[in-house]
């Protein structure tokens, strides 16, 4: 979105203030209530670093503070009656702070990192060494890319999609040239390195084009289908980006008679009941929230829903840097779902969000709820192996 655009865009907000009476946005100030600390207020602030930079917007503490706090959730885009894309204008607004060099410190060690190591954690060690044998499958025309969150955090996600690649008798493979899909890096405002970064990965992408890519972090799948396109003006011309739900939506049947092991995962290995989350890139960015239930009724595993689902869910709070920039920001938030959880009676949280899973985990554990964490690929090679 350029500056024309959004200068326009801007004036599309009514000022109706439902923005913080009619949702839960993670970034606002509940106890002093400042309009800059939600949607319109934000608008505000990128409105005046565009139009009138003289006034020096662009290094108020204060702006870094109210745009970096925002977890890029989409909450507000969700229920604005105008249809102003919030998300979009604050994060250019995080551009001209990064022009600026307005930023938190934290997110510069993120940047750091891809460019060094390929991934935003810093680790040292190689992706390449990862399922080689994967990546030796030059020929197969269905690549699964798992994302650095899957490598390097939550394994066990990586380890059991393969796994279901396997029992729905999918050949894949893993990229050679993969690297962070970096779409962090255009959600905290630092895009100048993108096309850098991404042109191995694009070039082996390019030279041998897949029939299909296979998503487990809904976070990635973003980056592919709608980041790459404004930022770089990348397609993957007729080749299917996909989630894993949405993948296996007509492979239910090969899973096979599966409803005994369902009752017998339910009463010896998973605390019940399950309640699903929808991650916000999922559900609302990707519009991607059926597919899970419809495998889960399928297989008829019971599960909770939260008070507010699908489009309408809840953040878990650690989204757009804010995790690394504000830590306190994030784990307040992902508390409150934690205690949700409590109140409607679930003892395993369900998703399909490396991200989520690995926050409400953290949280879960420093707080010491009795709530387990669980991915949904995770779920089903359980129920496969009972």
């Amino acid at each position: 979105m350029n500056e024309e655009d959004i200068m326009g865009i801007v004036w599309k907000c009514s000022l109706c203030g439902f923005c913080p009476k009619d949702l839960e946005c993670p970034a606002f100030d509940d106890d002093g209530r400042w309009e800059s600390s939600y949607a319109r207020g934000k608008l505000s602030i990128v409105h005046g670093m565009i139009k009138n930079p003289h006034l020096r917007f662009q290094n108020s503490e204060l702006a870094k503070e109210r745009l970096f706090s925002c977890t890029g959730c989409a909450h507000c885009y969700y229920i604005c009656p105008s249809g102003v894309n919030i998300p979009e204008i604050i994060y250019t607004g995080k551009k001209l702070l990064v022009e600026a060099d307005n930023y938190p410190k934290p997110h510069l060690k993120i940047v750091e990192n891809i460019k060094k190591y390929g991934n935003p954690f810093g680790e040292k060690a190689s992706r390449a060494q990862e399922w080689e044998d994967l990546r030796n499958n030059v020929d197969t025309e269905t690549v699964y890319f798992p994302g650095c969150m899957a490598i390097y955090r939550t394994p066990e996600i990586a380890l059991n999609s393969i796994k279901l690649f396997k029992i729905l008798g999918e050949e894949i493979r893993v990229l050679k040239d993969e690297t962070c899909c970096s779409g962090i890096l255009y959600r905290i405002g630092h895009t100048e390195a993108l096309a850098e970064i991404l042109k191995p990965m694009f070039d082996e992408l390019h030279k041998k084009p897949p029939k299909q890519i296979i998503f487990t972090c809904p976070g990635c799948l973003t980056s592919f289908k709608e980041i790459f396109k404004s930022e770089l003006g990348e397609k993957f011309g007729t080749t299917k980006l996909l989630h894993f739900t949405q993948y296996l939506l007509d492979k239910i049947s090969k899973l096979g008679k599966i409803e005994q092991k369902v009752k017998t995962l339910l009463s010896d290995k998973i605390k019940s009941p399950i309640i699903w989350h929808d991650p916000c890139h999922l559900a609302r960015g990707l519009e991607i929230y059926e597919e899970p239930r419809t495998i889960l009724n399928a297989l008829n595993i019971p599960y909770l829903e939260f008070k507010q689902n699908r489009k309408d869910t809840n953040c878990c709070g650690s989204g757009s840097g804010v995790r690394s920039a504000f830590p306190e920001l994030a784990e307040i938030t992902t508390l409150k779902r934690l205690k949700e959880i409590e109140e409607l009676g679930g003892r395993t949280l369900l998703t399909s969000c490396p991200f989520c899973e690995f926050q409400f985990r953290e949280v879960a554990s420093k707080h010491s709820f009795a709530i387990d964490i669980l991915d949904f690929n995770v779920l089903l090679m359980k129920l496969l192996q009972s």
